[in-house]
């Protein structure tokens, strides 16, 4: 979408406001006061204190996250390869209270993208035990970077292996829209943005070994299942239910699920609650989690706490079981990718990480209340499609354009005649559609944008 917009560009120069992106998944937000106060701090120390231990991995806090605790001078130094102490602490803290994850083992990435690319390079085999391609499910419409994750890892013109070079076209957009030819993925579909676990249960069935494996493939060609909840790009928000239902489904099959949590504190309608019993419940955590070995958790700092730029992801595996148990074996098997791709995440962005958590959870439903006005506007221009989904999660509404319209073409007639900017469907695996986001504009800007759409929509639709 950038090389688009850059290519409409001169035609909006002399509107003051340009064109309008409610293109990418950012936030309007800045991060909390608390992560600057960290960071400034942290380069205070580098600058003021002395080196007096090359091996101490605090840089410049407390191993409890206080400035002063340590030597200042190594900010700039790697620390360890699963991450900054005193971070890896609090998030552990944050995934107990918060998610419901007791003492797992955690690991701090460049952003949730690395964290999945991660779990790709640690899950997949080029061969399994039986000789087959180890295969990722992903669902339709789908998050376009999971999809290029096992593009790149099974390598081929086009990041899509042999199967993806045979059909590979010169279109710019090959390499996601040929997901479905992609050796090792599986493209599963959905109902109004929701799973189809019937679909799934039949492919974990047809997938199957008499065998049942070992740690890491479960005795399956399927070797994990992706979720993105809330949803992107569906903006839909799965129930509690849903997610144990399939929990239980890839336990069931001895596969690994992977949940990508970016937007946990994006489910406007809280929808993913622990059910009620009767039981009145004030520890019960706010975003409630699977703690099960075969669940792999991914969550963001770039969302809710705005913090996009500093690239700080992080992954929780399950630590039951100790040194047998599957999520122990996944993680030391990870730390091999961590130390080959990363070595770590940038130090400094770690700490100011360590300050955003200190504003709390609170904070971030704060910013997150400031969608209402833009998501409202979005939905309302939107409504004269035949067919929208989302809007109760994520930041995200799609919308089917009428049949036969080219979502490519659509989009880029919407940045040139009408100075706003969507994601075609297509990039999704969705074509025929478009995605919008409300959250990267300030509310009375996205009501600007949304009248733009409204009638780019409308205009575009009647011819």
């Amino acid at each position: 979408m950038k090389q688009i917009i850059s290519q409409h560009a001169s035609k909006w120069e002399d509107d003051p406001r340009g064109i309008f992106s409610l293109a990418q998944g950012v936030v309007h937000w800045r991060p909390p006061t608390s992560a600057y106060e960290a960071l400034s701090a942290a380069i205070q120390a580098n600058i003021m204190e002395p080196t007096t231990n090359d091996n101490d991995c605090s840089g410049g806090y407390g191993m409890d996250g206080a400035v002063g605790g340590g030597d200042g001078r190594l900010i700039h130094t790697y620390c360890p390869d699963e991450g900054f102490p005193p971070l890896l602490s609090a998030l552990k803290e944050k995934l107990q209270r918060e998610n419901g994850l007791n003492n797992p083992h955690c690991m701090v990435t460049s952003g949730a993208n690395q964290a999945f690319q991660n779990c790709v390079l640690t899950l997949l085999d080029e061969k399994d035990e039986m000789g087959n391609i180890s295969k990722c499910v992903v669902f339709e419409p789908y998050y376009f970077n999971h999809v290029m994750a096992v593009q790149s890892a099974r390598g081929g013109r086009g990041c899509g292996g042999t199967a993806a070079a045979a059909a590979s076209s010169s279109s710019a957009t090959s390499t996601v829209t040929d997901a479905k030819s992609t050796e090792g993925l599986l493209v599963g579909p959905t109902i109004k943005g929701v799973p189809d676990l019937e679909w799934l249960r039949s492919q974990l069935e047809e997938h199957k070994y008499n065998s049942n494996g070992d740690a890491l493939s479960g005795g399956n060609a399927i070797r994990m299942v992706t979720l993105v909840n809330p949803g992107n790009p569906t903006g839909v928000s799965l129930p509690y239910e849903f997610l144990e239902e399939i929990t239980q489904l890839t336990k069931e099959f001895g596969v690994w699920l992977i949940m990508d949590n970016t937007y946990e504190h994006f489910d406007v309608k809280k929808k993913n609650k622990l059910p009620k019993d009767g039981n009145t419940n004030d520890n019960a955590p706010d975003y409630p989690c699977f703690d099960e070995e075969h669940v792999i958790n991914i969550f963001s700092f770039s969302k809710g706490f705005a913090m996009a730029g500093f690239r700080v992801g992080y992954i929780a595996l399950s630590s039951k079981n100790g040194e047998s148990g599957r999520g122990t074996k996944a993680y030391e098997e990870m730390l091999k990718v961590q130390d080959t791709i990363a070595i770590c995440t940038s130090r400094i962005s770690q700490m100011a990480a360590l300050g955003a958590l200190q504003a709390g959870r609170e904070w971030v439903y704060e910013q997150v209340k400031t969608l209402d006005t833009g998501r409202a506007a979005i939905l309302e221009a939107m409504s004269s499609l035949e067919e929208i989904i989302g809007g109760d999660g994520a930041m995200y509404v799609m919308g089917k354009l009428p049949d036969g319209t080219d979502d490519q073409k659509f989009a880029s007639s919407l940045v040139e005649h009408y100075g706003v900017a969507v994601i075609p469907g297509s990039f999704c695996g969705l074509p025929g559609w478009i995605r919008v986001c409300y959250s990267n504009l300030p509310p009375e800007d996205c009501e600007i944008a949304a009248s733009r759409l409204k009638k780019g929509i409308l205009e575009l639709t009647e011819k």
